[in-house]
């Protein structure tokens, strides 16, 4: 019965430092997922700086034309804060260049992917 309970003990103890080791990987310092060369469907009369505009007003994004065609998105929440580019490549697809950001890595994908597929969608409209 001790025998038992101090293999039950051992195995709980063990489960705790993988499961913490797992946790524990530094993700601030990891590099955010790229964003490149996204392939749009042009919807009739739909250009793809008119997509990316509506697309990121429509997240929440606040757009900004840049003189070469880039369009500077930010995002505010609370005290977080995302800057991108958005940047055409050719006249069918884009890439998402981070400027600044605060917020933690996992998160930025996050913004930054729906993004993207708003930018997609808006296109094929």
């Amino acid at each position: 019965m001790k025998a038992m309970k101090m293999m039950t003990i051992a195995l709980v103890a063990g489960l705790s430092c993988v499961l913490a080791g797992c946790m524990s990987s530094d993700t601030a310092t990891a590099a955010p997922a790229p964003v490149e060369n996204v392939s749009v469907e042009l919807a009739p009369g739909r250009t793809l700086q008119s997509a990316i505009m509506a697309a990121a007003a429509h997240r929440r994004w606040l757009p900004a034309k840049q003189a070469d065609g880039t369009v500077r998105c930010t995002l505010s929440q609370r005290e977080h804060m995302v800057v991108v580019d958005v940047v055409p490549v050719g006249e069918k697809a884009f890439s998402i260049r981070m400027v600044q950001s605060n917020i933690p890595v996992r998160k930025y994908d996050q913004w930054v992917n729906n993004l993207s597929r708003e930018i997609v969608m808006r296109a094929s409209r």
